[in-house]
């Protein structure tokens, strides 16, 4: 290792490139962040340099890692960079910007300056990416796979159209960005017009720029591993994800195999397209994550790829966790031990690509049938992302159509029972990061019995609840209070469609029972003007207490549009009766007063339709003996299962 002090002029040397390896993230630089502070640097470098000449004190832009490439069949002297590339980056960005704003003033001499630092010769050129002072491997043409390519295609359009005095293709990207950023930022320091002080500012710009903006060049040997000191560095100033760390391992591995020297050719089969694909890039928000996709889907890989591993690794008994923060020390612990050797590496990279598809295609809900697709969702209203590696592992192992519809019949079972009951899911993280092993060791038959059991064995606070606790809480338990509306809703309507294809198994459902609805209180919250007697309802504080407890019951809740709800109001129930009765097309409220037994709504009517609305529950969502009759499996064998 020998370390150099450079400049521009000698960074940006003729018959000299860069080369950026593939496994190097795209381009991350903003302008808050990077590009305003270097040219506000920049400037005022070059106005001291105005005023004092040469006098200027250099200015230091930080560290570069390179390592000498064996020379092949071109002329120019190639060099990887291990770390600096959004450095070198910006620069020739910031060259290609301030020599289109010198050609647009008519300064074709220090254009011409400037284009020395952009290209090299002609003569020495023996490939079309010879030309460029840096290869972004990254961003080559080859075969794109996905929705954008990297970032580091707009690099060569940006250097073309400033040596050709045209405007690059216009998009959206960071480069793009960074490009017009110091466009303008050149072009308004510039005086404006013709005459000796456009051509002073130029100057003072094209020195400073070349001569007064360093960079410590650190030159590995041959014997160091620039993979092992991209590790270590852990990038400056954007701290690396999981991902990048992951997948700069990954390529470590790779590299030095044979006929992929660099790896490469690894990164183009298996990795490059979760960088040109922008889905993966996208910023998503679940419960205890923010970050960029391929992240949370490296989470969940991990979930299903690395425990087991690990255990036979070390001989542990037990599971051992997965934290979001350690994935790559994770990863690194068993590829050390196991993806080093034979074709292990390849075998889990194609693992990872089978894995991403099915992630992809949970998340845009394509390819499923409805039943399973409403199982899936469900994870969103009751904010469990973490059974998203679960679901990926029953489809990889199940397919995405019968077997598949069967066994999430258990997991809905499970959820909506739970949801039933207002049960919270506190630690369910856990419990979900279980259910992902005990699937992927099953044999694909054998997952719904797995499934039961597991669920059976679930104990307080965790449990699977049952017909009688289900019964207890719908005719006692507030199941207002402490709830989503929206987790309310998502029960009140299976209910409604139970109803409705009872009576009208032919019809489409009445408004869709998608359309936005309310949920009513029959026996409204403010009971007091015209529904004191018919709750049976006294003056004592307790009276009113009691109220406010059975105004909330289950029984008493129901679904209406926003215009009848502003119709029903806190109306008496002989109006209240009517309108659900004849102006209501919703099956669940004609049943309501359809099925009363007494004259008015009451405590009795609210208890009765509670045990009503619990006996759709316990039948729409079969507890463990019914699923298992009608899944054709043995009832697992776990204790009794009502307790």
């Amino acid at each position: 290792m020998e370390t150099q002090i450079t400049n521009v002029i000698q960074a940006f040397q003729n018959s000299k490139q860069y080369v950026v390896p593939s496994y190097q993230r795209n381009y991350v630089w903003t302008r808050e962040g990077q590009w305003e502070p270097l040219w506000e640097d920049v400037r005022a470098l070059a106005t001291r340099h105005i005023k004092d000449g040469m006098e200027v004190e250099p200015h230091f832009l930080g560290t570069i890692i390179t390592k000498v490439i064996d020379m092949d069949d071109g002329h120019v002297s190639r060099s990887w960079v291990v770390d600096g590339q959004q450095r070198l980056t910006t620069l020739q960005v910031l060259l290609a910007a301030a020599r289109a704003a010198f050609i647009e003033r008519g300064l074709d001499q220090l254009a011409g300056v400037l284009s020395g630092c952009l290209v090299n010769d002609q003569n020495l050129v023996v490939r079309a990416k010879d030309r460029y002072k840096i290869d972004h491997k990254g961003g080559d043409d080859e075969e794109p796979h996905g929705d954008q390519q990297s970032d580091y295609r707009r690099f060569t359009s940006i250097v073309d159209a400033a040596l050709s005095s045209t405007e690059p293709p216009a998009d959206v990207s960071p480069m793009s960005a960074c490009y017009s950023y110091y466009s303008h930022a050149v072009d308004s320091w510039l005086p404006s017009g013709a005459g000796s002080d456009v051509v002073s500012h130029a100057d003072a710009l094209t020195k400073v720029v070349r001569q007064k903006l360093r960079v410590v060049d650190i030159r590995l040997g041959g014997s160091e591993n620039p993979h092992a000191i991209f590790e270590a560095l852990n990038a400056r100033g954007e701290p690396l994800t999981e991902w990048e760390k992951t997948k700069n391992y990954i390529l470590s591995i790779a590299a030095g195999s044979p006929g992929d020297p660099d790896g490469d050719i690894t990164y183009r089969r298996y990795l490059r397209r979760y960088d040109i694909d922008a889905y993966w890039s996208e910023n998503v928000h679940v419960p205890r994550f923010t970050g960029k996709r391929i992240d949370l889907f490296l989470f969940y890989f991990s979930q299903i790829e690395l425990p087991s591993r690990r255990r036979k690794i070390t001989g542990e008994t037990t599971f051992r966790l997965l934290r979001r923060d350690s994935l790559y020390r994770d990863f690194r612990y068993v590829g050390e031990h196991y993806y080093r050797h034979g074709d292990r590496l390849n075998a889990m990279l194609g693992r990872l690509g089978k894995y991403a598809d099915i992630y992809k295609s949970i998340d845009r809900q394509e390819g499923y049938r409805p039943d399973s697709l409403s199982v899936m969702r469900r994870r969103h209203l009751l904010n469990l992302s973490s059974l998203v590696p679960v679901f990926m592992e029953l489809v990889a192992k199940l397919g995405r159509r019968d077997k598949l519809d069967r066994v999430l019949r258990i997991v809905d079972s499970y959820l909506m029972r739970r949801l039933a009951l207002k049960a919270k899911y506190s630690g369910f993280d856990d419990i979900a990061f279980g259910h992902v092993q005990a699937i992927r060791d099953a044999d694909p038959d054998e997952i719904p019995h797995v499934l039961l059991g597991r669920f059976l064995k679930s104990r307080w606070p965790d449990r699977w609840p049952n017909d009688e606790e289900i019964l207890r809480h719908f005719v006692n338990g507030n199941m207002y209070d402490g709830i989503s509306k929206a987790r309310l809703k998502l029960l009140l309507r299976r209910i409604a469609k139970e109803m409705h294809d009872e009576k009208r198994p032919k019809l489409a459902n009445p408004f869709g029972l998608d359309a936005s609805v309310n949920i009513e209180h029959v026996a409204p919250q403010n009971w007091e003007r015209h529904w004191q007697v018919d709750l049976g309802a006294g003056n004592s504080e307790e009276d009113r207490w009691r109220l406010r407890q059975i105004v909330h019951r289950i029984g008493n809740l129901t679904l209406v549009t926003q215009p009848m709800n502003n119709l029903l109001g806190d109306n008496p129930w002989s109006f209240k009766a009517d309108l659900l009765e004849n102006d209501d097309n919703l099956e669940m409220n004609r049943r309501l007063c359809r099925d009363m037994q007494a004259e008015v709504w009451n405590e009795a009517e609210i208890e009765r339709r509670g045990r009503q609305l619990a006996e759709y529950v316990v039948r729409i969502w079969p507890h463990a003996e019914l699923l298992a009759k009608e899944l054709g499996i043995e009832l697992p064998n776990v204790g009794t299962v009502s307790e």
